[in-house]
Order: structure tokens, then sequence, then C-alpha cells
């Protein structure tokens, strides 16, 4: 596989399994009904990169995997939204939005999911890591990718599964070898030094979110629970120092964004309507309260007297 851009077509989920199974030859896949999964992969060198979007699912193996020339294989997982569960050894690891995991595909493993997921899985030879031994396998169950050498990595991967298309043989080769150093790097990463401050990182994950969704009707802390894997519980624990709570964060950043739009000469012709539902409002007289009690004027008045004026 150089590069595969794949989606499940099918009217029912044991036809798309069937899909799934085809094309990624995971001897035990099992697809929900709730959407169609998707993946984009490509090879560079002896690192295989695969960025998937699957909502329910159950995905297993009982054999080895291996390279051609016989090499076992390390699964690097992950999970970008969502939270999925990893079995392999008797260990059983519940992964969140944020965190990642190693599977040692020489033995079987089980990966599943009860919600959608996004996630991105980076595979290799085990010799191309550094330091790597069976002992240290353990070490590594569950850790934070969202700084530190792991952002690094993540990232990088993220990127060169979109960039994979526009790039040489010889460059993508020269890439996966990076990529396989960057692996051994992460490995071998002090794990007191990366789980420093990953509450704060989690905190910026979340409002990330919130940014890239602020115009979604539906956005509130439950729909970033289930995004993000976490509970709700969870999500309030992380902004509990925060002088607002996170449902009132993001109806202010609704309206500061709507504050904005109003400023914006290019947007002068479109309506205060308009410009409400564009950014999440579904209640034209119910943002105009909102909006005059956060900045002491209605969104006409202020419109009037920043942009025309």
């Amino acid at each position: 596989m150089e590069y595969l851009s794949f989606s499940t077509h099918a009217t029912d989920r044991f036809e798309r399994s069937a899909q799934w199974r085809s094309m990624t030859r995971v001897p035990q896949a099992e697809l929900g009904d709730d959407r169609e999964a998707s993946i984009r992969g490509c090879d560079l060198g002896p690192v295989r990169l695969c960025a998937v979007a699957i909502g329910t699912h159950r995905l297993a193996s009982d054999y080895e995997e291996a390279v051609p020339t016989g090499e076992s294989l390390l699964k690097f997982l992950f999970i970008e939204e969502g939270q999925c569960h990893v079995e392999q050894d008797g260990c059983s690891v519940l992964l969140h939005a944020g965190d990642w995991s190693v599977i040692d595909k020489s033995r079987p493993f089980l990966i599943s999911a009860t919600a959608p997921t996004r996630q991105l899985a980076l595979a290799l030879p085990r010799r191309c890591i550094e330091g790597w031994t069976a002992e240290s396998l353990a070490k590594t169950r569950s850790r934070s990718f969202l700084q530190g050498s792991a952002a690094v990595l993540h990232g990088s991967a993220a990127t060169a599964v979109d960039a994979a298309t526009h790039i040489g043989r010889r460059d993508r080769a020269r890439l996966g070898e990076a990529l396989a150093h960057l692996v051994s790097v992460v490995w071998c990463a002090d794990s007191v030094i990366a789980g420093a401050g990953s509450q704060a990182a989690r905190r910026r994950m979340v409002l990330d979110f919130i940014e890239r969704h602020l115009g979604d009707r539906d956005l509130d802390v439950g729909r970033i629970a289930r995004e993000l894997g976490y509970s709700r519980r969870t999500l309030h624990k992380l902004f509990a120092d925060n002088a607002v709570t996170l449902s009132r964060m993001i109806w202010s950043k609704r309206l500061e964004r709507c504050r904005q739009a109003l400023l914006d000469p290019a947007q002068a012709r479109r309506s205060i309507t308009e410009i409400a539902h564009e950014r999440g409002f579904s209640d034209s007289q119910h943002f105009s309260r909102s909006f005059k009690a956060q900045f002491g004027v209605s969104p006409r008045d202020f419109r009037n007297t920043h942009l025309l004026h």
C-alpha cells in the first residue's frame, strides 16, 4: 500500500464489516450501524500510517501480523476523538481523546468502541524502535500525546497522512525513517516529564474543540463529553477553577464571534439574524437580549455606532 483512501458503502453492518475486513485485513472486524467508516493510509518507508473515522466497532486479531521480512509490528494508536478500549495480554485500558497506547501485533489483541471515534495509527517493525524490549511495553499502556515529544509525533504523523500524495517515493522513505526515529524519542521519553501538565493540555484540547464547533447549535457540555470521550464530571473538573462554567464560556465565545462579525465591513450587508444563526444562536430575540447583557448595547445599536458611522 502506497496510499489508500476508502469508505464503507453498504446497507447493513454485516456488509460494512466484510468490506472493512477485506480492505484492512483485520481477521475479526465487526462494525455497528451508526455510521459509515473511512480510512486514509500511506506507507512511508518502514512506517505505515492510517487515519480512521469509525463508529461502534470491535477489531481483533489472534495471530501475528508481520511485514514481508517476517518482523513483528508495533502499532501506536492515538485517539483523537471519542474513546476506545484496548485489550492485550490480560490487560485492558480505556483510551480517551488525547491518549495513546501501543499494541504488539505479534500477540492477540482487541480494540473496541461503543461510540464514534477518530483514530490515528502508526505501525512499524519493532526493530526500528531504539530501546524496545518486551518488558517495556507495559509502560506505554496509556499516555497523553497532548504535549511533549508525543505531541510532535502525533502532529507529524497526522500531517504526513495528508501530504503523502504530494511526496515522491524516495522522500516518503526518508520521512518514514525520520518518523521512526521520533517514535524512539517518544518511547524513551521521561514518563514523569511527559505526564506533567496533562490537565492543562486537556483543557486546551477542549477549548480547541469548542472553537472549531462554535457555529454548531447542538454544541454543549454533553456533546463535548461524547465527542472527546470524557464524562460530564471530568469536563467540569477540568474547568473547576474558572470564573464561569463551561456552558457559559461557550455562550460568551459565541457572543464575541458575533461582536467581531458586526464590526466587519465585509459583513455589513448581512442581517444580524443571519450572523447570529451562523454562530449557533437559534432565537434572534434571545440573542439580542444576551448580546445587550454582555456588551451593554443591542446588536443593532452596536453595529450602527461602530460600523456605519
